[in-house]
């Protein structure tokens, strides 16, 4: 009898179930900040062998990436011409090019976060384009109604797809070559493996 109920108590023991865990993009902190770096050290890699995106995963082959700042001023050339726009756009963009530690997930995080934010600009033109169309047929004031309302829909198009990626995507908020630095929005994890892996980054 005692060994019948060793028996039973052995086959009510619990088993360990194991629990598939998040994929790092969405344990990700959710609060970007602001992050200075040294342009030297962005330039020759910031090697880590934490990903500084989620700060979890080990990182595979560093990636490259082009950081890219263009100041607000650049933007007057909206309200006078896509010509002037342009001008001021390549007078005005500041390149950086350099390469990260990343892990896969965050890698294509931040690949598909720039795909989406790319395609949203594509709707300031598509959008008050089909107003024009639709309100074509019927008269002038329609179409001004229909391109002033694609322009409304363009821009929270914008805004949508920044708010949706903001964790994903890291963004250049200065570049000051005379200083140096590459101010960086990312995620505070970002902050965190720098300063404990590749605090010589730091300005």
């Amino acid at each position: 009898a005692i060994k019948h109920d060793e028996h039973i108590e052995q086959q009510l023991s619990p088993v360990a179930i194991p629990t598939p865990s998040l994929r790092s993009a969405e344990q990700r902190e959710r609060r970007p900040q602001t992050v200075t770096l040294r342009i030297s050290a962005v330039k020759d890699g910031l090697r880590t062998h934490t990903c500084l995106q989620c700060g979890l995963n080990p990182v595979t082959t560093p990636v490259r990436r082009k950081f890219m700042y263009v100041p607000p001023w650049v933007y007057i050339g909206l309200a006078l011409n896509v010509v002037i726009l342009l001008i001021l756009y390549f007078a005005g963009r500041q390149i950086v090019e350099g390469s990260l530690s990343l892990c896969p997930d965050c890698d294509r995080a931040d690949k598909r976060g720039r795909m989406w934010r790319g395609l949203s600009l594509g709707g300031l033109i598509v959008f008050p384009l089909l107003g024009l169309l639709i309100g074509a047929p019927f008269s002038d004031g329609a179409m001004g109604f229909g391109a002033a309302a694609g322009l409304i829909a363009g821009i929270a198009g914008i805004a949508t797809a920044i708010s949706k990626t903001k964790a994903d995507v890291m963004v250049v908020r200065k570049i000051d070559k005379k200083a140096g630095t590459l101010e960086l929005t990312a995620a505070p994890e970002f902050g965190d493996v720098i300063a404990r892996e590749a605090p010589h980054a730091r300005p």
